[in-house]
């Protein structure tokens, strides 16, 4: 059975220049959590990588590897 991926959202990272980005968790340490972006924003590509705290990111209650990439979407 395959890991199942990590998504949910950031929030209040990089004083809000990435609020609402969808993400994945790529890898967990004692001190946050690596983050691959999912959607694209200005500079910002999808498939960024990210180091955020544990409080800068929301996971989505339901774990699923079918997101939506559009930062603005509900």
């Amino acid at each position: 059975m395959a890991k199942q991926r990590i998504v949910g959202t950031i929030t209040g990272a990089f004083h809000g220049a990435l609020d609402g980005f969808p993400a994945h968790e790529v890898r967990r340490r004692k001190f946050g959590v690596t983050m691959e972006l999912l959607a694209s924003r200005g500079r910002l590509q999808a498939g960024t990588i990210v180091h955020l705290s544990f409080a800068e990111f929301l996971i989505q209650q339901e774990r699923t590897d079918d997101v939506s990439l559009r930062p603005d979407d509900p």
